[in-house]
């Protein structure tokens, strides 16, 4: 039997001198691994079919026993060849698609919502300026989480009284901010400070996602780092950061080194001490 598909190219591994282990996110089979034999070969007819962020036209044998399957052919679809252009897109672009390789469940389990949104997501950071990237890359982490059923909870408890300070308790176990019907974290339990400007941004943020409105202004470039709202943006990637690291087991590392190389006011900062 041979299955047809479109698929998203999330990582390329080499497999032998010759032969590639490709990892795929498809609508209907959700993540699938392959061989492409002979992929690397001079007359090879993959030579040019896929590599990393194409959309493809994928057609493979499913074989159960190891979980890899074989591909039968690939066509390219969708090439995002500006991913290719932009080293900051790119580690952008990088970045999403080993989240989604490490987070997506196996079994070929169905995953279209997923698909579409990091379709969607590789699409905006090839069209878009580097200083939007940070934001595109917040907007599918968090639109990550809430298909996995992950997303922390931050709306405020209707039952406690106004706020008279500006930082609050967050449970990270409990993916949820602790409240005076709860003052007390558990011995175990991991509680980290989180400030209510934060906590506005991020509930501004999820509106935004879970109920988009027709048309949006591309966000505004990014202001002095000593800028209020800059550092609030700052507060909220490092929330989501240690948050992606507790629950998915995503190396902290890995988003931190992403995140540095999308920072454009980090970029300005090195080229003025060089001058």
């Amino acid at each position: 039997m041979i299955l047809k598909t479109e698929a998203i190219a999330l990582q390329i591994r080499p497999w032998s001198k010759t032969s590639h282990i490709v990892t795929w996110l498809t609508p209907g089979h959700g993540c699938v691994v392959t061989s492409v034999k002979g992929a690397c070969r001079p007359k090879s007819a993959f030579l040019g079919q896929y590599d990393l962020f194409y959309t493809c036209e994928l057609l493979f044998y499913p074989r159960e026993r190891n979980g890899i399957h074989a591909t039968r052919e690939c066509a390219p679809l969708q090439r995002r060849d500006p991913l290719r252009e932009n080293w900051r897109a790119s580690a952008a672009a990088a970045y999403v698609a080993d989240l989604t390789a490490r987070t997506t469940p196996g079994g070929r389990q169905p995953q279209p919502h997923l698909f579409d949104c990091l379709s969607a997501t590789l699409d905006r950071l090839a069209a878009l300026p580097a200083h939007s990237l940070p934001g595109v890359v917040m907007r599918y982490e968090m639109r990550l989480l809430h298909l996995l059923g992950l997303l922390p909870d931050l709306t405020p408890c209707p039952d406690c009284p106004p706020p008279r300070t500006e930082w609050l308790r967050f449970s990270l176990p409990a993916g949820r901010t602790l409240c005076a019907h709860r003052p007390n974290a558990q011995p175990a339990e991991t509680v980290i400070s989180l400030h209510r400007a934060v906590q506005e941004r991020f509930l501004a943020l999820r509106d935004e996602i879970l109920h988009p409105a027709p048309s949006r202004p591309p966000p505004p470039p990014p202001e002095n780092k000593n800028d209020e709202k800059v550092n609030f943006s700052l507060g909220l990637s490092r929330f989501l950061g240690i948050f992606i690291s507790f629950h998915l087991e995503v190396p902290a590392t890995v988003r931190r080194v992403a995140m540095e190389m999308m920072d454009m006011t980090q970029a300005h900062n090195d080229a003025s001490e060089e001058t």
